[in-house]
């Protein structure tokens, strides 16, 4: 299902059609690719929100957790696909390729799990993935206006307003973007440290981070023998000076 909606791709061409509008200064394109793209977005947040409704279910599998924390490598990869996608949308002779774009991208299943996020009236899904939507639609406008600019398609003093436009928005879409990798990164900095420390007779698997203040790090031990509170306690104070910070221990 997910991989058929990416080769659907039903956002991807007025996306396209929006960077050629806003490389040209075209307000009627800008203006009529944007109402299609607002009327897909809806549609799809619409019956992404019903369908959560319906089904009786409320689990984070991994499908959804994969789209709740997107990173500047995201808007990389939006970027690049607008490139080809635009490169596919100028040139006939490669534009059977833009299904392989599309699945880059994936549209589509970001706003699927936004609009779960409103069904379950849970702020933290909705923002995330709309967020990542939001980095693919940015990412995507802006490189692909470069691309029909360095193609030839608008002289540069006509398309330099239009470029600076998405190029303001990417950095705004950026700031969160930035935050979040710069906290990817701490958190598999803190695994590494964690699973590469010798405890006699422990064995220490399966950590989570959990962001908050102080961090909960969530652990499963494994050991010889039972466990006492007090060892317990040794090991969170062992980790708190390993990680030079409090943190909350889940055991």
């Amino acid at each position: 299902v997910i991989i058929g909606a990416m080769i659907l791709a039903p956002l991807m061409s007025p996306i396209i059609s929006l960077s050629m509008g806003v490389l040209r200064q075209n307000s009627e394109l800008v203006t009529v690719s944007s109402k299609t793209l607002f009327i897909g977005v809806a549609v799809a947040l619409f019956f992404g929100t019903l369908l959560t409704l319906m089904i009786p279910l409320q689990t984070l599998n991994h499908e959804i957790s994969a789209r709740l924390s997107p990173t500047i490598l995201d808007l990389g990869v939006a970027i690049i696909s607008g490139i080809a996608g635009a490169y596919a949308n100028a040139r006939s002779e490669v534009a059977k390729s833009l299904a392989g774009v599309a699945i880059a991208v994936a549209l589509v299943p970001p706003l699927a799990v936004s609009g779960m996020g409103i069904g379950w009236l849970d702020w933290h899904v909705f923002w995330g993935a709309f967020l990542l939507f939001m980095t693919n639609l940015v990412g995507i406008v802006l490189a692909a206006s470069a691309t029909f600019l360095v193609m030839g398609f608008s002289p540069f003093h006509l398309a330099k307003k239009g470029i600076l436009i998405s190029l303001v928005f990417s950095i705004i879409v950026s700031i969160p973007l930035v935050f979040s990798f710069n906290r990817m990164v701490e958190e598999q900095r803190i695994i590494t440290a964690i699973e590469g420390w010798k405890v006699p007779g422990i064995e220490l698997k399966d950590i989570k981070i959990i962001n908050g203040n102080p961090k909960t790090i969530s652990v499963k031990i494994l050991s010889n023998k039972a466990l006492e509170d007090s060892k317990i306690d040794d090991i969170k104070l062992n980790m708190e000076v390993l990680l030079a910070q409090k943190i909350r221990l889940e055991v």
